[in-house]
């Protein structure tokens, strides 16, 4: 097998389970290497550290799957698979959608399988993960038992590592909508067409965290709302009035089929629910020009921050979303700031929180902090899987 060998001042960092080992932290490639390879990490005295397998075209060498001299196989492979799956089976009574496996978090860099009800989503994210295609799916319909597969591998930092984006049916027959339920409240998932693998299933405790707050005379703002995952637990917790923004036309159709699927009408009459299709930007600085406010609103952008060198513009992203939104909350209303970026920090978040607040003389107070929910589970060794933050604030009286 082929070798790389590891600068000595990185030793450490491998046997602390860090699963990256990157270009310049290299001393020496023994042989011939190329995307997919599985290769021994070892040190100038020819110790093994690790073994994984080579993504040659991004920063990241070699992505490392065990520190054990152990065989890279099929077997490998359905066990982590099947670990993964048993970590989540108690989570599976409570509902019918989890994150089965979430990439280093679970001990495959690169892999993330959804379980929507009886259909799973699939993401190969890099060249390595590509090199067990076959063995991964054979172990989801062993262990999962689906219906259908979808993959949804339609990623730029695909091509960036060598290959194609990719998207369909993978095994059995997946159809164009699949209703999930959590905490309680139906959803529709697409699976085909919807954002990412279909559903953003790390906001769990985030809406489970905030319903404590919502009664019947609540107006309720979901600033990138996606397909309504914090608004339908607004409208199902009897919130007066729920306003929806995204510039997707496609997850604010998925918001009212949501909004039907729950059969608010009839079981809240009295609610009132409407979508805002645009720039968040833009359409809260057109509501701050009404009259009315708001006593929740929700701020969960995508992740627009992808690398260490754009936080400062990131902070300032979310500082102008703050500073927006402190003028559209009522006295003692509840302001949710949220982030997936894993390079904008929960320090981060509330830094630009209270500046925006100073900034619109509101006196703030933390009444909650949540992060992803069990089953997109943190590695301590592996600072990355912590990567969505959310910080809960109300306004306080003086």
């Amino acid at each position: 097998m082929n070798k790389v060998i590891v600068k000595k001042e990185k030793e450490q960092k491998i046997l602390n389970f860090y699963p990256n080992l990157y270009k310049d932290e290299v001393k020496e490639i023994m042989g011939e290497i190329k995307n997919g390879d599985i290769v021994d990490v070892c040190n100038k005295e020819m110790m093994f550290l690790g073994r994984g397998y080579v993504t040659e075209n991004t920063s990241a060498l070699v992505r490392i799957l065990t520190t054990k001299d152990e065989k890279i196989d099929k077997k490998f492979i359905f066990d982590r698979i099947k670990n993964a799956f048993e970590k989540r089976k108690k989570l599976l009574e409570k509902t019918n959608c989890v994150r089965v496996f979430y990439s280093e978090a679970d001990y495959i860099p690169g892999l993330i399988i959804d379980k929507f009800d009886k259909y799973v989503s699939i993401q190969f994210r890099n060249s390595g993960v590509e090199t067990f295609r076959d063995e991964i799916i054979n172990a989801v319909k062993k262990y999962l038992k689906p219906k259908g597969i979808y993959e949804r591998s339609d990623l730029e930092n695909r091509v960036i590592e060598g290959v194609s984006e990719k998207t369909g049916v993978l095994y059995g027959e997946i159809p164009q909508k699949i209703t999930m339920i959590d905490n309680n409240i139906k959803y529709v998932v697409d699976i085909i067409d919807g954002q990412k693998t279909g559903f953003f299933l790390d906001q769990r405790d985030s809406r489970k965290f905030i319903s404590q707050y919502i009664n019947k005379n609540t107006e309720f703002l979901d600033v990138f709302s996606s397909s309504g995952g914090f608004s339908m637990l607004a409208l199902k917790n009897g919130a007066k009035n729920v306003v929806a923004i995204d510039k997707n036309t496609h997850a604010l159709e998925l918001c009212h089929e949501n909004y039907k699927l729950n059969e608010i009408e009839s079981d809240f009459p009295n609610s009132n629910f409407s979508t805002i299709e645009g720039d968040a930007f833009s359409m809260l600085e057109t509501l701050a020009g009404r009259t009315a406010k708001f006593d929740i609103i929700t701020l969960d952008p995508p992740s627009l921050i992808k690398k260490k060198s754009d936080i400062y513009k990131g902070r300032d992203f979310f500082m102008d979303l703050c500073d927006k939104s402190f003028k559209l909350l009522k006295d003692g209303g509840i302001l949710g700031v949220i982030t997936c970026a894993y390079h904008i920090s929960l320090q981060d978040l509330i830094e630009v929180t209270r500046m925006a607040a100073s900034k619109n003389n509101k006196l703030l107070k933390v009444i909650g902090v949540n992060y992803q929910p069990e089953d997109h589970p943190w590695i301590l060794h592996v600072p990355e899987t912590l990567y969505l933050k959310a910080l809960w604030v109300k306004i306080e009286e003086r």
